[in-house]
């Protein structure tokens, strides 16, 4: 049995558009010739690997089964690619970094201008996505690293812990409870909150506290980023429970409050940690940043980069 590399790459394209003129275009060929070659390939396999039956093309049993493999051979190929570069260029590169907001926010800024500053030629992209989300983007080879909230990783990723993460109530500065040094959970039952909605890890974060504490708070708002609901508390909106790392500058400021979760102290501690896929050939600008991250924490001694 003989696959020509056109016809595995005509039918990564048409599996990965769903369209074999999308595909087309996609690889500078007609659109003829990308259904001859994945024809071809078919007629080698001896199986169908697209149902055309339907107004939108789908993938076989059969498709699914060699997308999987063909995908891991083009991950493997781009692996290769940038390891063959970077013999070349070892201070040249791309590094994609996936994180929530906030610590893209609050964290990332100076380690990142100091990481510019001893590797000026590397380039580097930011994506912004919940815990959830980042992880499948490092799972799929999408990014390169990931800084997520742990232990919720799957097996199939290397784990470095950064730091541990704090969580408080914020309120208005005029608002009741705004003079209280702690506070329990239920005694939060009666007030309307402004929480991250659930697909953050943030959110799992309170859920869970919640659940053990038996308490069920009055949401009256979830949203998807913590800017837009300190902004509501600004206003007198509404309470919320954030990383105490996102309201620094504003409880210095004076224009929002803060109160200890007496709950969070009894739970166990939540980290924060870079995550990157096992056995993936890392770029040299993801392995120096890496090693530029562990010599920050080394010498860091906030308890911002507290590491366990």
């Amino acid at each position: 049995m003989r696959w020509s590399p056109d016809q595995i790459m005509a039918f990564h394209a048409v599996a990965t558009y769903g369209s074999f003129s999308k595909a087309a275009v996609s690889l500078s060929r007609s659109q003829s010739s990308i259904s001859v070659q994945v024809a071809k390939l078919e007629e080698s396999l001896g199986k169908r690997l697209f149902d055309r039956t339907t107004k939108r093309l789908r993938l076989t049993d059969a498709g699914q089964i060699l997308l999987l493999y063909v995908s891991q051979i083009d991950s493997l190929m781009q692996q290769a690619l940038q390891e063959l570069d970077d013999l070349d260029h070892l201070e040249r590169g791309r590094l994609v970094i996936c994180t929530s907001d906030t610590t893209g926010c609050y964290y990332l800024p100076p380690l990142l201008q100091l990481y510019r500053q001893r590797h000026p030629g590397i380039d580097i992209v930011v994506r912004n996505a919940t815990s959830p989300e980042t992880i499948e983007a490092v799972r799929h080879h999408e990014v390169d690293l990931g800084i997520v909230t742990l232990p919720a990783t799957p097996d199939d990723l290397v784990i470095m812990p950064l730091f541990s993460r704090h969580d408080v109530l914020i309120s208005h500065p005029q608002h009741p409870l705004a003079p209280c040094t702690s506070i329990t959970l239920q005694e939060l039952a009666s007030y309307p909150l402004i929480l991250l909605d659930q697909q953050c890890a943030s959110r799992r974060i309170i859920d869970e506290v919640c659940a053990r504490a038996q308490v069920n708070l009055q949401i009256s708002m979830e949203l998807r980023s913590i800017e837009v609901i300190k902004r509501f508390v600004r206003i007198d909106a509404g309470l919320s429970i954030v990383p105490d790392m996102a309201v620094r500058e504003d409880i210095e400021a004076g224009v929002l409050a803060s109160v200890e979760v007496a709950d969070f102290a009894n739970r166990a501690l939540y980290q924060m940690g870079m995550i990157y896929k096992k056995n993936r050939y890392l770029s040299r600008a993801a392995q120096s940043f890496l090693e530029e991250l562990r010599a920050y924490i080394a010498v860091d001694n906030s308890e911002d980069w507290e590491v366990s």
